[in-house]
């Protein structure tokens, strides 16, 4: 399989469409079809196997989790089910950028643990409830800057704050 530097993980329910991660892959396409890669999941089950296939998960550089944020604790929401932020397989995100698109999932209550267990060396997302429209404007920029551009992470991260996109998008690492 190729190399590819994004995976999208879409865990929105598909009742809810669009999702962010179908329109960022249908606005993607239309600049490139070469970099990125989409899943839908529906279950902690499916979300911890694609992280566990390390053969899969070398495939790419920065990982897109598409989906809600649990406003009381530090779950990812899923369609069916949640997973909290210590339940990440171990090093699942070892060198890599995580991309979390969930309403205030860029708290330190998650990124904290999340980083802890996952080892991800860049994590991305807002400390707040944050618009859908202004998301997938914010992370559209970021990919634009990261895979059309080739910057870094962190300048990539700084021009997507400067898009004009309303939220409290925050870099860990």
């Amino acid at each position: 399989m190729p190399r590819r530097n994004v995976l999208i993980i879409e865990s929105i329910p598909s009742y809810q469409d669009p999702t962010e991660g179908t329109m960022l892959c249908n606005i993607l396409e239309m600049a490139s079809t070469d970099y990125f890669e989409m899943h839908r999941i529906a279950n902690k089950n499916e979300l911890l196997e694609k992280l566990e296939d390390r053969s899969f998960m070398k495939r790419f550089r920065i990982v897109h989790l598409s989906g809600h944020g649990d406003e009381k604790g530090a779950n990812f929401l899923l369609p069916r089910g949640s997973i909290n932020a210590t339940e990440f397989p171990a090093d699942c995100f070892k060198n890599k950028t995580v991309c979390l698109s969930a309403c205030t999932l860029g708290k330190s209550a998650f990124v904290n643990p999340f980083m802890e267990a996952t080892d991800a060396r860049f994590v991305i997302g807002p400390r707040r409830t944050v618009y859908f429209i202004d998301a997938a404007l914010f992370f559209l920029t970021f990919y634009f800057w990261t895979n059309r551009r080739r910057l870094g992470i962190e300048a990539s991260f700084n021009r997507a704050v400067r898009s004009g996109a309303r939220g409290d998008f925050w870099l860990w690492h």
